[in-house]
């Protein structure tokens, strides 16, 4: 059987278990509240000036709803989290570009004995721009993954990662699906009670329906936990090889990292930073080194409002013949307020900016939005 026959197969049967676990009554907690289901509800009204994420494209209202149901089962030694939903996206002048995304997750989890993991299967429509591909496409997105941690003696433990991806995408011939299987192990070290040390490998296989291929070997080191005094999260840095098949360019090596740190800086405020250096391939097949940096802070007026702020900067390198030497740099920041009136409903606005300098003409844009959402769940 094909290997998207399979994951299709496991993606019905935890669905169906999904089903099976479902409460007969809505909106209740069984068994002292070891079973719970949620509804929630969204709204987006909102403007972009570039659809597209191109300099040709133009701007645009949309309004997004969706509505999901949600389960959580706290009963035995696996858990069980899961939900079903749907969006739609509705424009005002660009109307090919409605849609109606339907999303499905479920995550299997053991947290306690010795060995502890989580199994997680995901399916999701997507409807998007990219600014690597200068275009908005639709698309199907399949996860499946495995996750375990096992301690090897007092201060070691292994963790292991098995994953499998699947980004199909929709009513567009140019644009190459690419399946992923990744599998990655970590071997943790636990240096003081707030710090672990960690060194591990990932590998990488990916195949598009262009009949190119890739291997990426990544070596990575990095500490978990309290990186700095008021730093904690986790750094990870390494070095990283990308082995291109069918096609007539090299080998492609780099550094790799991926750091998210957080800074409680009080009771009401925080910094949350990210970095992220990788390699990708984008959908028109060009393999891409990518290094993204975020950074996001919020702070609490009171119990209701909140004000945040973020800005970001990153690089794009379209790597060796087929990419003919583009190089984007980007820039970001965004900034708003949210209101939370109690657990029920929750309201927030925010402000967005995004430019990209490219030396492709085509691809040098700048993009404005402004997003009002109204979300409630019960």
């Amino acid at each position: 059987m094909a290997t998207s026959s399979l994951f299709r197969l496991s993606l019905a049967a935890g669905l169906s278990s999904l089903l099976i676990c479902l409460p007969a009554h809505g909106l209740v907690s069984l068994n002292d509240g070891r079973n719970q289901l949620y509804v929630a509800a969204t709204v987006d009204f909102g403007w972009d000036s570039n659809v597209f994420a191109n300099q040709l494209s133009g701007g645009d209202y949309l309004t997004t709803a969706g509505v999901s149901v949600e389960l959580k089962r706290r009963a035995g030694l696996i858990s069980v989290d899961g939900s079903i939903g749907l969006d739609a996206i509705r424009f005002s002048d660009n109307t090919d570009q409605n849609a109606v995304n339907p999303r499905f997750s479920t995550e299997f989890s053991k947290q306690s004995g010795r060995t502890t993991g989580a199994l997680k299967l995901g399916a999701a429509r997507q409807s998007r721009a990219d600014s690597a591909d200068n275009l908005r496409s639709e698309s199907w997105l399949y996860d499946a993954s495995v996750h375990f941690k096992y301690p090897v003696i007092e201060r070691y433990s292994l963790s292991g990662l098995l994953g499998y991806n699947q980004l199909d995408y929709l009513n567009n011939a140019a644009l190459v699906d690419l399946d992923t299987y990744t599998a990655s192990m970590d071997l943790f070290y636990v240096y003081t009670s707030e710090r672990d040390l960690l060194a591990g490998y990932r590998y990488r296989h990916g195949e598009t329906s262009a009949s190119t291929s890739f291997d990426d070997h990544a070596f990575t080191v990095g500490i978990s936990g309290k990186i700095l005094p008021k730093l904690t999260g986790i750094l990870r840095v390494g070095y990283q090889i990308r082995q291109p098949s069918g096609t007539t360019e090299g080998d492609y090596r780099g550094l790799t990292a991926t750091v998210a740190t957080t800074w409680n800086m009080s009771r009401r405020s925080s910094l949350t930073a990210q970095v992220a250096k990788d390699f990708s391939t984008s959908a028109t097949n060009l393999n891409i080194d990518t290094l993204a940096f975020n950074l996001d802070g919020q702070y609490s007026l009171n119990s209701r409002i909140a004000l945040f702020a973020g800005t970001g900067y990153g690089i794009n390198k379209f790597l060796g013949v087929p990419g003919a030497n583009r190089r984007d740099t980007f820039f970001l920041w965004n900034a708003g307020v949210t209101y939370t009136l109690n657990e029920h409903f929750k309201a927030g606005l925010t402000y967005g900016y995004f430019h990209n300098w490219s030396t492709l003409d085509y691809a040098d844009f700048e993009r404005n939005s402004l997003n009002l959402n109204l979300s409630s769940r019960f």
